[in-house]
C-alpha cells in the first residue's frame, strides 16, 4: 500500500509539473485575410526549471549592468522579476500538490481503517451466526436422538 501511495504521489507531482496549454492565434489583416498563424505552448515550470530561469535572469542582469546598457538592464530587471514570480508560483504549486497528496494519503488510510473494521465486524458476525447454527443443529440432533430413543422404548 505504501508503494501504491508513493507511486500515486509521484504521478500527481509529475502531472502537476508537466501541464501544457496549447494556443493557436490567427493574425488577420483589415480584409480578414490570414497573415499568420501562431501556435504557442505554455506549460507549468517545475521548481528547478523556475530556479534556473531566475539564475539566468540574474546573470543577464549582471551582464547588462557590467556593459552599462540601461535598456538591457531595465529589460533584465523585468525578466528577473518575472522569473522570481514564476519561481514563487512553482513553489506554491508544488506545496499545494504535496498537501493534496498528503490529504489523499490520509483519506486512504482512514478508508483502509474503516474497511478493516467493517471486515472484522463481518467476520465476527459470521462466526457468531455459525456458532449459533451449530448449537441449534446439535440441539436438533439431540432432540431427534431422544425422540428416537423414546420411540424405541415404547415398542
Amino acid at each position: 500500500m505504501k508503494n501504491l501511495m508513493l507511486a500515486a504521489s509521484g504521478a500527481v507531482l509529475f502531472f502537476a509539473t508537466s501541464c501544457t496549454k496549447q494556443e493557436k492565434t490567427v493574425v488577420t489583416d483589415s480584409n480578414n485575410d490570414t497573415v499568420a498563424v501562431v501556435n504557442s505552448e505554455t506549460r507549468t515550470l517545475t521548481e528547478s526549471e523556475a530556479k534556473a530561469k531566475v539564475d539566468q535572469a540574474k546573470a543577464d542582469l549582471d551582464a547588462a549592468i557590467k556593459k552599462g546598457d540601461k535598456k538591457a538592464e531595465e529589460a533584465s530587471r523585468k525578466a528577473l522579476a518575472d522569473a522570481n514570480m514564476a519561481w514563487d508560483n512553482a513553489k506554491v504549486a508544488m506545496g499545494n500538490v504535496a498537501n493534496d497528496v498528503k490529504a489523499g494519503v490520509d483519506s486512504a488510510k482512514q478508508d483502509m481503517r474503516t474497511a478493516a473494521q467493517n471486515t472484522k465486524e463481518a467476520i465476527n458476525k459470521t462466526a457468531q451466526d455459525a456458532k449459533e447454527a451449530s448449537k441449534k443443529a446439535t440441539e436438533n440432533a439431540k432432540d431427534a436422538y431422544n425422540n428416537a430413543l423414546e420411540k424405541a422404548k415404547a415398542k
